[in-house]
């Protein structure tokens, strides 16, 4: 904050009032953190107070009743009298910062900033890794789990929804995001949503999900096959295969993001399947499960000890199918550490 010039911030991204203020359970709007050299105030409207004033410790609970949210946050601000005031451009909207304008003393200059608390965000401590490792835990648990219960003439959503209730069973606050599995020409989507589509044998069926664990997510893929596959089906596979792990042994402290991008995909190309891996190699994870930047082929994002990235190349065949494998890999000090382990051998499910 002294560097940029402020001597206040206003965060209203929900996932950024969590990491500072350690409050998540609310909805919309209804809570923000005021942070100052002095002072880490958290509003919150009686929904919500006795939680936060049970989860956030060493932050002072300011309860706001009969009034909106921006009234309160104006109140707060004036109250604390600030200077330079930065808020989040990419939270709050137009007409949010011109009732704020309104409202706040002319005295307080109210500054943009834009990934102020991500820029925090994009290296996890320990304890950090360990709910994530946790999380990656039972995701890895939960394939284990599925592949022995999935059969030919299941649908996508009963796979889907299979997934979802063993994640849950084994520990699971909720899923990280909305579960997909998505079997023959539907595999070509990569992010394909479940339907009623019968599994058969001759099919691939990639199963995308994630396991949130006290608010930390994990993100894992896995392709399988449903009877015998044909040779090009484990030809596809070991291209993918052999891309994903020629990229994470090229993981390190002080590689740009787009170099390791361009490990798995110029071996794609090399096998001719340069035109059916159209998305970004990997994603950083976290609090979100996109949660800061991503291995791409434009990333200029420099790898740092402590960032925890998915990596996750594909080949998709439009009316065919598709593969993809993905893994979640923190970033140490000498390389790098795969945290999910579930096998990524080719599981054949019969009958």
């Amino acid at each position: 904050m002294a560097a940029k010039g402020l001597d206040a911030m206003l965060v209203t991204e929900p996932a950024n009032v969590f990491y500072l203020a350690g409050f998540a359970d609310f909805v919309d709007i209804a809570a923000a953190a005021i942070i100052t050299a002095t002072d880490s105030c958290l509003l919150v409207d009686p929904r919500y107070t006795v939680e936060a004033q049970a989860e956030s410790k060493g932050v002072r609970v300011v309860e706001y009743f009969g009034k909106s949210t921006v009234a309160a946050i104006s109140d707060l601000t004036n109250e604390l009298a600030p200077s330079h005031m930065g808020y989040e451009s990419d939270s709050v909207t137009v007409s949010m910062f011109r009732e704020l304008r309104r409202r706040v003393n002319s005295s307080v200059s109210l500054r943009s900033t834009k990934g102020f608390v991500q820029m925090l965000r994009r290296t996890k401590d320990a304890d950090e890794i360990a709910l994530m490792q946790k999380a990656m835990e039972i995701a890895d648990a939960t394939f284990v789990s599925v592949v022995k219960d999935i059969r030919v003439g299941m649908t996508e959503k009963e796979v889907a929804l299979l997934i979802d209730n063993t994640l849950r069973k084994l520990g699971a606050d909720k899923e990280a995001f909305e579960t997909i599995a998505a079997s023959g020409p539907n595999s070509a989507c990569p992010h394909a949503t479940p339907t009623g589509a019968i599994l058969k044998p001759g099919q691939f069926l990639k199963m995308d999900f994630g396991a949130r664990y006290h608010h930390y997510n994990s993100d894992i893929t896995r392709t399988v096959s449903i009877g015998k596959p044909s040779k090009k089906q484990k030809e596809v596979y070991k291209i993918v295969l052999d891309a994903q792990l020629m990229a994470i042994d090229a993981i390190a402290p002080g590689k740009p993001g787009k170099e390791i991008d361009a490990v798995a995909r110029d071996y794609i190309a090399s096998k001719g399947y340069g035109d059916n891996f159209g998305h970004g190699l990997g994603h950083a994870l976290g609090i979100t499960v996109h949660d800061g930047p991503a291995l791409s082929r434009t990333s200029e994002v420099v790898l740092e000890p402590g960032m925890i990235v998915t990596v996750e190349p594909g080949i998709y065949i439009e009316g065919w199918g598709g593969v993809r494998i993905e893994d979640d890999v923190v970033v140490t000090e000498t390389g790098m550490k795969v945290l999910t382990k579930a096998t990524k051998e080719l599981i054949i499910i019969e009958g």
